[in-house]
């Protein structure tokens, strides 16, 4: 389990300062050019030889940008092939919505015009993945590019963007990183940076700057606050094992993060697992949906742990009310001695939504939320069960939330831990009476297709608002 850590450089005289923005700027510039190099086929061992001899680098710096380069095309291939599919999918979601016969004048107009939008964006991804080529990469990020052509910000500045940062992978033979290692004396901790080599000697100079590293102590009671990163990279510094360093100039600062495998100093062993019960947890914008039940499938009880600031703060703000939350749902499952079960989802963006909906989702970080989460378990000893999160908000609605009183959130949690254990969600029969004409060919069909076709007919008749304001009156309740 990797981590990193977001280190600082408080103390850079002028001359460290100068040396170290004179290889940044020499190292992205090596990016660059590595990138256009295997963009034209050239091979691997070919370009780094060249970037060593014509930049400077030593062979380690000069192989660290050529992989920089080649995991940026490699990325920019993936990201191609998934804006093509979500594209597709949008598409065919419009032309579904098209045969419809009850659409107005005004809203197949709308909808047309949203179509060719759809359809010029697919055919931009389909010409890249036929000529095998990625879309225009800008080092720098696009925005400022776009201030930069706007005049809104100067060259230097444009410039310094491009400039900002150096990479360095670590080497077990090495005693962990050989051209950003980091240095610790007993009294105070260091960066040792490989420079750029002298002409005279064609050897690289290094320097050591000072290092801070995080660590909060209280002040009350003098002990540390949250997780000690300081000694926890003092710990993966004494086994010599490969660490990955990339210092980046932010504001005339420096910042080094740093990244270890945590599994090298701590053993993190499975207490806590799904033999005495589970936790079902329902992930949304505003919080955790918790739902424990017992090992037969049965409700225990329920929570919600809600952080409506989820959906406004900033990133980093919204980074550490995430783990927050995760910590919380872990020492709720501490509390229960149960496993924990979460939604195995896949992030795409394969959904054709309103634009309020399109803001909530774009702030809401699932995978931030269940990765913290995830982490939060293993360190916690719970045993964490993903399960596949098709139906589980609608049979909630449909099944558990009446018949416990549960908030729909809470009953999807229900869902989620119960198929954890493996147990079937079979349609009650009174909305096989109520919503199912053909109860032979019904149920022959898979238990999620059931589903879909209550979801159907309750969706036709108003969807979930109109279930959960008659749904009294269509069991029959009253």
């Amino acid at each position: 389990m990797k981590i990193t850590v977001k280190a600082f450089l408080p103390e850079v005289d002028e001359c460290a300062d100068q040396a170290i923005s004179d290889l940044m700027k020499v190292f992205c510039g090596a990016v660059r050019y590595s990138f256009k190099r295997l963009l034209e086929s050239e091979k691997i061992g070919d370009i780094e030889k060249t970037v060593a001899a014509n930049y400077g680098l030593n062979i380690r710096q000069a192989k660290d940008a050529v992989e920089e380069a080649r995991q940026v095309i490699a990325s920019q291939r993936e990201l191609l092939k998934l804006n093509y599919e979500n594209a597709t999918k949008k598409v065919k979601a419009l032309d579904k919505i098209l045969e419809q016969d009850n659409l107005t004048e005004r809203k197949r107009k709308g909808l047309m015009k949203k179509l060719d939008k759809r359809k010029r964006r697919q055919a931009y991804y389909a010409k890249f993945i036929g000529s095998g080529t990625i879309p225009p990469v800008v080092f720098g990020t696009k925005a400022l590019f776009i201030k930069r052509c706007k005049g809104q910000i100067s060259h230097e500045e444009w410039r310094a963007a491009r400039s900002n940062r150096v990479y360095s992978r670590g080497d077990k033979t090495k005693c962990g990183n050989p051209n950003l290692r980091v240095i610790d004396d007993g009294n105070k901790t260091f960066l040792e940076i490989s420079t750029l080599g002298r002409t005279d000697t064609n050897r690289a100079v290094k320097i050591q700057t000072p290092l801070y590293l995080p660590r909060k102590l209280s002040k009350k009671t003098g002990k540390i606050n949250g997780r000690d990163y300081k000694n926890m990279v003092f710990d993966y510094l004494r086994t010599g094992e490969a660490y990955q360093v990339e210092l980046i100039k932010k504001n005339s600062g420096y910042y080094c993060h740093i990244t270890i495998d945590e599994a090298k100093i701590r053993e993190y062993k499975t207490v806590y697992t799904g033999h005495c019960g589970m936790v079902g947890v329902d992930t949304n914008p505003d919080g955790f949906g918790l739902t424990v039940i017992s090992k037969d499938g049965n409700l225990i009880e329920s929570t919600y742990i809600k952080q409506p600031e989820l959906q406004y703060a900033r990133s980093d703000r919204r980074e550490n009310l995430c783990e927050e939350m995760a910590k919380q749902v872990v020492e709720y499952a501490q509390k229960h001695e149960c496993g924990v079960a979460i939604e195995d989802l896949k992030f795409k963006d394969d959904k054709d939504v309103g634009r309020k909906f399109s803001r909530i989702k774009h702030q809401f970080i699932y995978s931030s939320l269940l990765s913290a989460l995830e982490t939060a378990c293993i360190r916690g000893g719970i045993e964490v069960t993903k399960v596949k999160p098709q139906f589980t908000s609608k049979i909630g609605l449909y099944k558990y939330c009446h018949q416990y009183g549960l908030y729909v959130h809470n009953a999807a949690a229900m869902v989620i831990a119960r198929r954890a254990y493996g147990y079937k969600e079979r349609v009650p029969i009174i909305l096989k009476d109520k919503f199912v004409k053909y109860k032979n060919s019904f149920e022959e069909k898979s238990e999620w297709a059931q589903w879909a076709i209550i979801n159907k007919q309750l969706k036709e008749k108003g969807g979930t608002g109109f279930w959960i304001r008659n749904r009294k009156q269509i069991l029959g309740l009253v």
